[in-house]
């Protein structure tokens, strides 16, 4: 092992990381070689599926390169026969952390685990080290635990800690505990290596690997099984980047192979057609309108920033001494001998020079006065300066007239329908929602929904480019409002120049994260508002088939359920909606003999009878109205029927932080058990379960992170810890685990609660817009502990929408959706 560590002399040419071979993949789903694994790593994210089967031995596996150095896979392996139970199904976990990269003179050299958590059945741990020399890759490793069954030599670590040498039992039947007495621990290590040549014919590797796993436990109990050789050969193909399979001879017995399905969440699209509506093209201004429209804007925002700031030095005009100025201004263009006015109220006196006519001055002043003023209702005309004294009171014009203020509002109100009229047709023609518009002078601020675009960054862009085209050349700055079943939660502010200079530029690279910032929506949102008067109540419906899957039953494996799912909703007022989803079996093979075999209250343990009794029922009919109580504060108000299996009431809270990465929520629900046939009876069995949950999106590798801890269904307490990393297309791949203050004895078998989750965008690999998505939460078993109420946190689901995290990875697509 440490001769494969270190540097070593060039002895042929060495792969550097573009023309390395794709990696292998052995029967157990690791980077490997036919049974054994390597030091390799997969390319930064991959993940995909793994089918081995090795004479009757079949091992099916979810894999993910979790980080550039660490592996991860979880397995569900058929056994013949193990402690007398034929066949005998086992669930395991696996991990494998690289400790040194391949570079010119140096091996990839890794560290793994496989069966962690599982039964014990295939408990093993490695060292190895591989080096690609040429066209040839060659590994050399150390085992432990069934990776030890050649005893080749004595554990080396026993020569440091005696107690080494000493192995523990497999771990309990009931699995999900770790056994650190096991990790490295034996009187003997085994030794096991191969070699992969790439042969000049693309795709196909010739293998070769000597195992030192001799399959010493099955042969206990069934000495029939023969494993006659150590030395297993094989070739492996790749005829497509997403697909490959290897054959061979196993242990000098049986024949073997394995399926690898592969996919890289890193690509954005693998289509590269999309059908939908096409990306508006991009109108820029002239230079001249470009420059007019910024200096507007710093004028506004000197006379903002100087009336707000204040000061000895300043003296901003205030509104009255405005409209002062300005009908001044209007009298001084028309006419003669005006000195000054004042206004009481909605009265008006001026001071003018009176001529022989007074009437006729009064005339003049008054039609003037009231084109500028409507709001004038008594007008007085007086000299000052003539000892006399004299005032004449003038008649206005009929108020039928309309005024030049009125007259200018109306023609301004006019043009923003006309505008507002054009930009809601260019948001119909990228499939989206106008929900309000308010356009001021160098400002203008639109509120659309988005059910069409996964990514919240792709919407935008487009909306983008249509106040481009629409908006007047005046315009600077673009307030976008995305908001989500009639909430507002983020603005997305626009500098319109910025924008225009990215485009110009045309240069890869170029970023608009100068012309864009994120902040909370305002509070108060009139345009918003005011638009809701027309679009509310608003109904949907959509028709969809589905399929499910249940999993790991013993006597059957996998099973599926194709159903139908109709589903509706019925946004009554902003925030406020009533939803409901009917489904109805279609198809599926599910067999519903298995008892839940729990001593909790069985909350999740008898899905079988809701599956059985309710093969058409009601899965959702719930009143929910979601409000912002601050600028980053969300609340969530929910009651019905919430799930197939429970309905009550309860809500939702959310703050999140403005500039930061954290979230806080937290949830509170009363509920009842429903009846099995899913409809409107209930059962004997109520709870109070609730938590409070602390949200963290890392910097790093686009890993998130949540911690919910309080109450759950069967009234047990603890904690539940989810880790996640998201990609920048909307894949999510991770995995949680659930402790609570029920003993892993009561729990049952798997000792607690723990699985997988999946979240992929079906946008991601389908020629199509779609906000849809394969989700998967698969459990290792379904129990009753430690098990959460579905959707209690569905409101950070809805406010994460429009996050500023996922904004901020997409941020050139602002400039090219």
């Amino acid at each position: 092992m440490l001769a494969a560590a270190t540097p070593l002399p060039a002895l042929a040419q060495n792969y550097g990381p573009a023309d390395q071979p794709t990696v292998i993949r052995d029967s157990f789903g690791e980077v490997g070689i036919l049974d054994m694994p390597s030091g390799h790593m997969a390319p930064d994210g991959m993940f995909g599926f793994n089918v081995g089967v090795v004479g009757n031995y079949q091992r099916y596996a979810l894999w993910f390169q979790a980080l550039p150095w660490f592996e991860a896979s979880f397995r569900y392996s058929r056994v013949p026969w193990w402690l007398n139970r034929p066949p005998y199904y086992d669930r395991s976990f696996g991990g494998k952390i690289r400790l040194l990269n391949e570079q010119d003179n140096f091996a990839d050299v890794s560290v793994g685990l496989r069966d962690v958590l599982g039964t014990g059945v295939y408990s093993s741990e490695y060292l190895v080290a591989s080096k690609h020399i040429g066209r040839f890759d060659a590994t050399l490793g150390m085992g432990w635990g069934r990776l030890a069954d050649d005893a080749t030599l004595s554990n080396p670590l026993g020569y440091i800690f005696s107690s080494f040498n000493q192995r523990n039992g497999s771990s309990t039947p009931t699995g999900g505990t770790v056994d650190f007495g096991q990790f490295f621990h034996g009187p003997k290590a085994g030794l096991f290596g191969g070699l992969i040549w790439s042969s000049p014919i693309e795709g196909l590797s010739l293998l070769a690997e000597y195992s030192s796993d001799d399959y010493t436990g099955e042969r206990n109990y069934r000495p029939e099984i023969k494993m006659r050789s150590p030395v297993n050969l094989g070739l492996s193909y790749r005829p497509l980047e997403t697909f490959s399979v290897s054959a061979g001879w196993y242990y000098g017995s049986t024949y073997g192979f394995t399926l690898t399905l592969s996919a890289d969440p890193r690509a954005e699209y693998p289509s590269a057609v999309r059908m939908g509506p096409a990306i508006p093209p991009p109108a820029l201004r002239t230079d001249e309108q470009k420059q007019k429209a910024i200096s507007a804007l710093h004028l506004r925002n000197n006379e903002a920033s100087a009336i707000k700031t204040g000061g000895p030095w300043v003296n901003m005009p205030t509104a009255a001494e405005r409209a002062k100025q300005d009908l001044l201004q209007a009298l001084y263009s028309e006419t003669r001998g005006v000195r000054d006015v004042e206004f009481e109220g909605k009265s008006l006196l001026i001071d003018a020079n009176v001529a022989d006519n007074p009437q006729s001055q009064c005339d003049s002043y008054a039609r003037i006065a009231a084109a500028s003023r409507s709001e004038i209702t008594s007008f007085a005309l007086t000299d000052l300066q003539d000892p006399s004294g004299n005032v004449y009171f003038c008649n206005l014009p009929q108020r039928a007239t309309t005024s030049f203020a009125v007259r200018k509002a109306q023609s301004a109100e006019q043009d923003e329908a006309k505008i507002a009229g054009k930009i809601k047709a260019g948001l119909e023609g990228q499939s989206l929602v106008f929900a309000g518009l308010s356009l001021g002078e160098s400002d203008l601020w639109i509120y659309y929904e988005n059910y069409r675009y996964s990514d919240s960054a792709e919407a935008a862009g487009r909306v983008i480019r249509i106040l481009m085209a629409e908006a007047p050349s005046s315009v600077e700055v673009f307030h976008l409002i995305p908001t989500y079943l009639g909430l507002p939660s983020r603005e997305i502010t626009v500098l319109r120049s910025g924008i225009e200079r990215a485009l110009a530029n045309n240069t890869a690279g170029t970023s608009p994260n100068e012309a864009v910032s994120f902040h909370p929506a305002p509070l108060d949102n009139p345009a918003f508002a005011k638009e809701a008067l027309e679009r509310y109540p608003a109904f949907n419906v959509s028709l969809d088939p589905k399929l499910t899957q249940r999993v790991f039953d013993p006597d059957h494996p996998i099973q599926f359920m194709v159903y139908g799912d109709l589903a509706a909703l019925l946004q009554i007022a902003p925030g406020l909606s009533l939803s409901t989803q009917l489904t109805g079996n279609i198809w599926n093979d599910y067999t519903y003999d298995r008892e839940p075999g729990s001593v909790l209250p069985h909350v999740r343990t008898d899905v079988l009878q809701y599956l059985k009794q309710g093969q058409y029922g009601i899965s959702d009919l719930s009143l929910s109205y979601n409000m912002r109580l601050g600028p980053a504060v969300f609340a969530q108000v929910r009651g019905g029927y919430l799930e197939d299996m429970y309905m009550g009431g309860g809500g939702q809270l959310i703050w999140q932080p403005e500039d930061s990465r954290l979230t806080f929520g937290a949830d509170l629900y009363q509920v009842w058990k429903r009846d099995f046939n899913r409809l409107f009876g209930t059962q004997d069995y109520q709870i109070l379960t609730g938590h409070v949950t602390v949200y963290y999106s890392s910097p790093w590798y686009g890993l998130n992170f949540a911690v919910h801890a309080g109450r759950y269904l069967a009234g047990d307490y603890g904690a539940t810890l989810e880790i996640a990393r998201r990609f920048s297309n909307g894949i999510e791949i991770g995995a949680w685990a659930t402790f609570t203050n029920v003993p892993f004895s009561r729990f049952g078998e798997g000792s607690f609660d723990k699985g997988i989750i999946l979240h992929i965008p079906l946008e991601w690999g389908l020629p199509i817009w779609s906000q849809s998505a394969y989700d998967m939460h698969l459990a290792s078993l379904t129990r009753d502990g430690g098990q959460r109420l579905v959707a209690d946190d569905s409101l950070y689901d809805l406010v994460r929408v429009n996050n500023d995290s996922d904004n901020k990875d997409h941020i050139n697509e602002f400039v090219e959706p």
